[in-house]
């Protein structure tokens, strides 16, 4: 058993070690030598190690089917590359233009690479006349120029070249004045006079190969099953995207000539495409597009308010206002309806749903949608049912449809999304990234307008700058931001609710400094009218404004003869001291033991010099005069340079001063008759 185990381990070890040290097969790719020519600009190297060009892509993407490694390898001139495929140096070799005539021992693929057309660079000071213009020896196929010199106005004798950096130096030199070649460098700076004859492109295979001819041809049939649209994909990134030049037909110019203005409207009028800023300027992506084309095409577009509603678009082209609508929809059927006919389209719109922030659709969802919209009648009605469709006016009006609970999604562009829920406020609705629907937009030429414009315009989208709407369609996100409470609320939200929240607890904060200011102010000012300046003790004014204070709870406001206002008035013996300060210490010191005394309530200097008013409580007329003449007593006592006397009267009906009055005069009667204390009695009684 032991022996069996030990052979078995033995087996596992030496199987471990085999997978380890033997090498795994790879799998094995063929190299193919494929030539090209520098400065060609369809397969070149733009800095050392790194090549690009419709054709560098379009073989890289071939070589996967092939199931090859491509070695690129430049060569001098068509002529050298030619000669090496001969020879077998290179087994393949694209890009090669013309009829192929020089090259009768290679074999062409059959499907073609691409397809460009001939373009006619003339001098920019081009007047007709007889012109030297330059060709290269590859056999171009330019059977149209004849008509072109014709339509132009000029005649011509072809200058044959052998290289076409000769050819472009004799051009720069001005030794001719013009050359024909494939328009591979849309992008360049000389004047374009035409476009004709296409010329194709095909891939050349060494000669005494029909396997690889085979293969070859059938790697581009899988290419192109895989990627049906390879070549306008290449096209467009290559060509269309560096902007193709503007070439117009002497009939084309003419009708420009005598056109001058043209009336257009603008169908989608929301912010980034075409709006109106702050300044009052129209501004937008549509904006920039119309100024390209009165720039390139030397007119004046006059642009004619008008809603979005295909209704007025329509009314606008049956009356023969405008001639063409910018921002259409770029399908020919529904254009076909509305009375206009759609260029190559210019943009692409995608679609995003706008549901209430959290919320989750529910099974059969209403759907806020703008009546007549190409969106609407293509998208939204073929996916809803009649009965869920809310029409609203405006892509505005279905956000706050939405953001009402009056619908549950509505379907908007995506560029518009921020701004339309800052304009309306909608700060409970989210937009979701994926795009739900596309639409591309072009230009619409009314069916009455002349074909000529169409044309032209067709040409004009393929010559906008590359980065024309890109750059006008995020250049709402770069402008100057105007810090206005919506905006601040949509773009902003938990720093404009702080911010709010800051600002309201300044404004409560100085609401109530300035109110305890104020408070203070007139606590002060009160205090210094109700306090006697001499003495600095309240006066008759304090007494009467806070009696119902002072008075202990529950007295009665009528007849109450338990409360009593009494005047001490003090007299110097010597009478020098009537007008000095003498009398100050004497009454402060007699306010403060009147504070003292439990039958006293409160205690006032008196409106005149050398009196105090009390406030007085007692069961009895007679027990309040004995109080009083007991206090008067004392203070004789205390200090005998002084007379005092006291001055009683009941309270009645909170009477304050005419109760003072009777006081003041009951202590001048006891002052007469030299006596402490008397209570006041009316005339009547005397």
């Amino acid at each position: 058993m032991e022996t069996a185990a030990r052979k078995k381990g033995l087996c596992v070890l030496l199987l471990f070690l085999l997978a380890i040290c033997l090498p795994v097969r790879s799998f094995a790719r063929e190299n193919l030598q494929v030539g090209y020519v520098p400065g060609t600009g369809f397969l070149e190297e733009d800095r050392p190690g790194h090549m690009q060009g419709y054709g560098y892509e379009y073989m890289e993407f071939l070589s996967g089917f092939l199931g090859a490694r491509f070695t690129y390898v430049p060569c001098i001139n068509w002529w050298e590359a030619g000669a090496k495929l001969e020879r077998g140096e290179l087994d393949l070799l694209p890009a090669m233009p013309g009829y192929y005539k020089t090259l009768p021992f290679a074999q062409r693929t059959e499907h073609v690479i691409a397809r460009f057309p001939m373009e006619l660079v003339v001098q920019d000071d081009f007047a007709g006349g007889q012109l030297k213009i330059g060709t290269l020896d590859y056999n171009y196929p330019i059977p149209s120029l004849p008509k072109i010199a014709q339509e132009h106005g000029f005649t011509y004798e072809l200058i044959t070249f052998s290289d076409s950096t000769d050819m472009k130096n004799a051009f720069a030199k001005r030794a001719i004045d013009g050359y024909v070649q494939p328009l591979l460098h849309p992008e360049k700076k000389e004047r374009v006079l035409a476009l004709f004859d296409r010329v194709s492109y095909r891939l050349l295979i060494r000669p005494g190969a029909p396997e690889l001819y085979t293969r070859v041809n059938e790697a581009q049939n899988e290419l192109l099953l895989n990627q049906p649209n390879i070549r306008n994909r290449l096209n467009d990134k290559y060509g269309r995207a560096k902007g193709f030049p503007l070439v117009l037909t002497p009939a084309e110019k003419a009708y420009l000539q005598d056109k001058k203005v043209v009336h257009a409207a603008v169908f989608i009028r929301n912010k980034p495409y075409f709006y109106t800023d702050d300044d009052g300027s129209q501004a937008g992506a549509t904006k920039a597009l119309l100024e390209q084309i009165e720039k390139d095409l030397d007119i004046q577009i006059e642009l004619t308010e008008t809603s979005s509603s295909p209704e007025e678009i329509k009314r606008l082209l049956t009356r023969g206002t405008i001639d063409l609508v910018a921002d259409v929809p770029g399908d020919f059927s529904w254009l076909d309806n509305n009375g206009l006919v759609p260029t190559q389209s210019y943009l692409d719109i995608g679609f995003v749903p706008i549901t209430k922030h959290g919320a989750p659709l529910p099974e059969t969802p209403r759907v806020a949608a703008v009546d007549g919209l190409f969106e609407t009648v293509t998208f939204v009605r073929s996916r809803y049912p009649e009965e869920q469709i809310l029409y609203c006016k405006s892509w505005e009006e279905c956000c706050q449809a939405v953001s009402n609970g009056l619908a549950d999604v509505a379907y908007v562009p995506r560029a518009t999304v921020p701004y339309l829920l800052e304009a309306t406020s909608a700060y409970n609705l989210s937009a979701d990234t994926e795009q739900v629907f596309v639409s591309t937009i072009c230009l619409g030429v009314a069916k009455g307008e002349d074909l000529r414009l169409w044309q032209i315009l067709n040409k004009e989208i393929n010559h906008l700058p590359p980065r024309l709407l890109s750059d006008a369609l995020s250049q709402g996100s770069h402008e100057k931001a105007h810090l206005s409470p919506r905006y601040l609320l949509y773009h902003y939200p938990l720093q404009s609710a702080l911010l709010i929240f800051l600002i309201m607890g300044g404004i409560s904060g100085v609401i109530y400094y300035r109110s305890r200011s104020y408070n203070r102010k007139l606590t002060a000012m009160e205090k210094l009218a109700c306090t006697d300046s001499q003495l600095q003790l309240p006066n008759i004014r304090y007494l009467e404004h806070n009696l119902d204070t002072l008075l202990p709870p529950g007295t009665a406001t009528q007849a109450d003869t338990t409360i009593f206002t009494a005047v001490f008035a003090v007299h110097p013996q010597d009478a020098s001291r009537l007008y000095g300060r003498q009398l100050q210490e004497p009454l402060q010191e007699t306010a403060r033991q009147l504070a003292e005394k439990d039958w006293v309530l409160a205690t006032a200097a008196g409106p005149v010099t050398g009196e105090l008013v009390a406030l007085c409580q007692a069961d009895s007329p007679s027990k309040l005069l004995s109080f009083a003449a007991e206090f008067v007593t004392d203070l004789k006592s205390a200090n005998p340079d002084y007379l005092w006397q006291a001055g009683l009267c009941p309270l009645t009906g909170k009477q304050l001063s005419a109760a003072c009055e009777h006081a003041a005069q009951a202590c001048q009667n006891a002052y007469n008759q030299r006596v402490h204390t008397l209570f006041w009695k009316p005339e009547s009684e005397n």
